[in-house]
């Protein structure tokens, strides 16, 4: 499905403030704004922890048990494939990670997802890449039914 925007002018359901272009968050009958919608990259990228009751799936931790897999480098050297990938991601276009996204997404790693997402609204070039973000982002399955109400509390703490 292709991802809806809009150009015409709405108010921004987070801070109030006219949003041109809108990206739609139609979960919530409403637009944000591009700055809004950066803010809550950069939460998702730097706090994450601070968002697990409005997308619950990032709380998932990681088994501090089990031992992060190791690879061979073609140098001979060993890493952790958690570097490894860090460090193959680094390479990416911003339209590759939305792919990466919607990957991690399709094989079931939706905190992965939702972090790849974060990534994307961040740096995101275009309104069509923004708003795919937050397609996935705010969708039924991922995003709190409060999700936006505390999301304004996060972005714009009294």
């Amino acid at each position: 499905m292709e991802p809806t925007t809009t150009s015409a002018t709405a108010t921004c359901l987070l801070c109030g403030a006219a949003a041109s272009p809108a990206l739609l968050l139609p979960r919530f009958a409403g637009s944000s704004c591009q700055g809004c919608a950066r803010r809550v990259g950069h939460l998702l990228v730097e706090e994450p922890s601070l968002l697990t009751d409005i997308w619950p799936l990032l709380s998932e931790e990681d088994d501090e048990l089990e031992a992060e897999p190791t690879v061979q480098r073609a140098d001979g050297s060993t890493v952790e494939l958690r570097q490894l990938t860090a460090e193959m991601k680094r390479d990416l276009s911003i339209e590759d990670r939305m792919k990466l996204a919607e990957l991690y997404g399709d094989i079931g790693l939706i905190r992965e997802q939702l972090e790849e997402c974060g990534r994307v609204l961040v740096a995101a070039s275009t309104v069509t890449l923004a708003q795919r973000a937050l397609d996935v982002l705010f969708s039924p399955e991922l995003c709190s039914p409060r999700g936006l109400e505390d999301l304004r509390g996060r972005l714009f703490p009294a």
